[in-house]
């Protein structure tokens, strides 16, 4: 009994630190379960919010010492005689809590660990490619891994090489799909599909697109939510048209970048090429439209009536395609919230004056963050500190 008992006890502390019991140890752990009563109390044992109330007590315990004690006083010939039923559980369980001590001590050294490693600074961020997720038609969902180079579906082929998916009229086997694909791109990925109308769109990170595996009719109509720049296919008998929450852009063919984050508060299309017409999303009685030239920029406000349009340098706004961050006299407040959708990180700002420090510069997305945030805290004196909590990340800036 004294044997099996402190077995017994080892196997739980191996499952609660390592995890993993051989067969024939869980087997023999099973039959201890299996015993009225001790079910409950490995349960109650093992708590975490009962070891930790009593994190004082055993810390300041001696375990082997305790150990020794028992079996030693186990062992002597003079140990007064206890009715059988209660030695067995006298030595069930002392031989199980005196072993959970250790175990007690690991978990709060553990959970103590881990909250010093919340909120701990560190030095930099790196961007961290994600694979984008295609969902198809019917509901199918891939993730766009490298070696997966084609995806076979319903409708056809479809290629996926180099971060770009060409669907390809032909391999369509002739088939008109009514569904709808959707490319999903996560934070620090960028993507780009060929449609099969000949349409080329560069996806930005965190952004969608929903889009039919093949466009029929007179109209060609694509659902975006994010940023993507479109070089749009001409066929002037279907017009192309780019739906979002805010507005609408409808083209011929023509070079584009439209952004819609909900977050931005604010909807910006800019025309690189040809011609747009941009309208808001109110009833039609109401609706504002706006045509725009080589050069030109529309935005619509959240918090705003009507389409305002500006003259732009419109490379600023398609760099990302470029793998690259062009700022040009913008505030720093929209800077960092454009670089978080790539780094993924929250910010927060000591004094509300700095947000509207602005900066103008090009930075490549694929450099580690601190390395733009050391020509901010150059150029303006302006302090910053990177912390992890748990898998997350927080800059904070301040004077």
């Amino acid at each position: 009994m004294e044997k099996k008992e402190f077995i017994v006890a080892d196997l739980i502390r191996k499952e609660l630190l390592i995890g993993k019991l051989s067969a024939e140890e869980n087997v023999f752990l099973q039959e201890w379960f299996s015993i009225p009563g001790n079910q409950e109390y490995y349960q109650k044992l093992i708590d975490f919010e009962t070891l930790k109330s009593k994190e004082k007590f055993y810390s300041g315990i001696n375990t082997d010492i305790a150990f020794e004690r028992i079996k030693e006083k186990i062992n002597k010939t003079n140990t007064p005689v206890v009715p059988l039923f209660r030695y067995r559980e006298y030595l069930k369980y002392a031989a199980v809590f005196l072993v959970l001590l250790g175990i007690t001590a690991t978990l709060i050294y553990n959970n103590t660990t881990e909250n010093k490693k919340e909120g701990m600074v560190v030095t930099t961020i790196q961007p961290k490619y994600n694979n984008p997720t295609l969902v198809l038609a019917d509901g199918t969902v891939v993730s766009l891994e490298t070696k997966k180079e084609k995806i076979v579906s319903k409708n056809g082929v479809i290629s996926n090489l180099n971060k770009v998916l060409v669907y390809d009229a032909k391999d369509l086997n002739g088939i008109t799909s009514t569904g709808d694909n959707t490319l999903i791109v996560p934070i620090g990925g960028i993507y780009a599909v060929n449609l099969s109308d000949g349409t080329k769109v560069w996806l930005n990170s965190e952004s969608s697109l929903r889009y039919p595996v093949e466009f029929s009719g007179d109209t060609r109509t694509v659902t975006l939510e994010g940023e993507a720049y479109f070089e749009v296919a001409k066929n002037p008998q279907s017009p192309f048209t780019v739906k979002t929450k805010s507005g609408d852009v409808t083209v011929l063919g023509t070079h584009f970048n439209v952004s819609s984050y909900i977050e931005d508060q604010v909807f910006a299309t800019t025309l690189v090429e040809g011609k747009v017409k941009v309208s808001d999303i109110t009833d039609a009685s109401n609706k504002t439209v706006a045509i725009l030239t080589p050069g030109q920029q529309a935005i619509i406000n959240h918090k705003k009536e009507g389409i305002a349009v500006a003259e732009v340098d419109a490379s600023v706004y398609t760099a990302w395609k470029e793998g690259k961050f062009y700022f040009e006299n913008e505030n720093l407040k929209n800077i960092l919230t454009k670089m978080a959708r790539w780094y993924n990180f929250t910010v927060k700002f000591e004094q509300k004056a700095l947000e509207q420090i602005k900066f103008t510069g090009i930075v490549l997305k694929d450099e580690p963050v601190d390395r733009f945030l050391d020509i901010i805290s150059k150029s303006s004196n302006v302090k910053y500190k990177i912390t992890k909590v748990k898998q997350a990340y927080e800059i904070t800036l301040s004077k």
